[in-house]
């Protein structure tokens, strides 16, 4: 009966309709987050790191166990801990005024850092 072909011609559409595409997945990149330089008062070298925000990163050798004083990137809090893998003792700083001279127990001693 015609009443029996609509339902069939109905349900058959139903069946193929194709399902609606998945949201692409965001790519985030790194970004520029902290400063440091090897000695107090924001003088010498400067180590400009870039991660993903929460993202621990170790310090490259020349930097390692060497930086005195840092500034965040405004909007930014950032950390610089003791140990590699953003472990032990740790030591945070903003953008303004910055860190111009770290303390004794993280002076030169640096290993990490993560800013969020």
């Amino acid at each position: 009966t015609l009443l029996q072909a609509i339902a069939a011609t109905t349900i058959i559409s139903g069946a193929v309709a194709a399902p609606a595409p998945a949201p692409a997945a965001e790519k985030t990149s790194a970004s520029p987050l902290i400063d440091l330089w090897k000695n107090k008062e924001f003088l010498d070298l400067k180590f400009t790191g870039s991660a993903n925000v929460g993202d621990c990163k170790n310090l490259p050798s020349n930097f390692a166990d060497n930086v005195s004083s840092g500034k965040a990137k405004p909007g930014f809090r950032c950390t610089v801990w003791v140990n590699k893998d953003c472990k032990g003792t740790g030591f945070s700083f903003n953008e303004k005024p910055g860190a111009s001279s770290f303390p004794d127990y993280i002076d030169n001693k640096s290993s990490s850092w993560k800013c969020v």
